[in-house]
């Protein structure tokens, strides 16, 4: 592609090369803003947590209290943004990465194999 010369060109084709040059992807992360079904679900409804003692993880220390959540991430972790806000030292989470299984909302179908976002379209939908 030629460079262009936009010393010469006037205040209204600059701007309306601004805009058309606005409107293309750009390389690198695009955060694409769409609502997931689960955040959605989340504002109106929080997660439950119910406690299973069978699977309780024990400490010999009485001031340390250890929390396994096994479920969705999301909803695991609106309901301690909730319950344990500004309490919670470390959290260890599975996010799934294209992983092909057919069971969860976001899947490999959504996304093309060729697609050059494939990737940003992954972190947009982890962000949430």
């Amino acid at each position: 592609m030629r460079k262009k010369d936009f010393q010469n060109w006037s205040r209204e084709k600059l701007l309306h090369e601004y805009k058309e040059l606005s409107k293309r992807k750009k390389f690198g992360i695009v955060w694409e803003d769409k609502t997931e079904e689960v955040a959605e679900q989340c504002k109106t409804h929080l997660p439950v947590l119910k406690e299973e003692k069978k699977k309780v993880i024990s400490s010999n220390k009485a001031d340390i209290d250890h929390v396994f959540i096994q479920g969705d991430n999301y909803h695991a972790l609106s309901v301690l943004n909730y319950t344990h806000k500004k309490k919670v030292d470390v959290i260890f989470i599975d996010p799934p990465y294209n992983t092909g299984s057919q069971h969860w909302i976001y899947n490999n179908s959504y996304v093309e194999k060729d697609d050059r976002f494939k990737h940003s379209k992954w972190l947009s939908f982890m962000s949430k």
